[in-house]
């Protein structure tokens, strides 16, 4: 019985987890946030609990994922990050690590311009979308 509590209490505890990290890494993603208008921080930190996105947190930096089903393949979307730009890139590695386990055959971001030139090193190619506001 001793035993089923401990074990009891330690999911608890990972599962409370990602509030201790998220209260702590919210203010980068708050950056990112500002620069659309799809979501608000109170929408990311539901869709977290949920188990719907991923937050990836650094000790300077974090950022947000989500997994994303086409009827042929499986994809990562890369929703938002902020902090540290040289530990969020040291990040790619265990962030594509866990989506290839996950059977993920595509990573996605989407960002300004900038970002093109600031990540094709890390295997990344541009890919529009065209949009009109109703």
């Amino acid at each position: 019985m001793q035993k089923a509590i401990k074990k009891l209490d330690r999911q608890s505890q990972a599962k409370e987890e990602w509030k201790i990290q998220w209260e702590r890494c919210k203010h980068w993603i708050e950056g990112a946030v500002k620069h659309q208008d799809g979501y608000t921080i109170n929408d990311i930190e539901d869709r977290i609990r949920q188990g719907i996105f991923h937050l990836w947190p650094g000790k300077k930096s974090a950022m947000i994922t989500e997994f994303i089903i086409f009827p042929q393949y499986r994809a990562m979307n890369l929703l938002f990050a902020g902090g540290d730009y040289k530990e969020l890139e040291e990040m790619f590695p265990y962030i594509e690590d866990f989506a290839r386990r996950a059977n993920v055959k595509r990573l996605y971001l989407g960002g300004r311009k900038g970002w093109i030139k600031k990540i094709k090193h890390l295997g990344f190619e541009p890919e529009y979308i065209i949009k009109k506001d109703l």
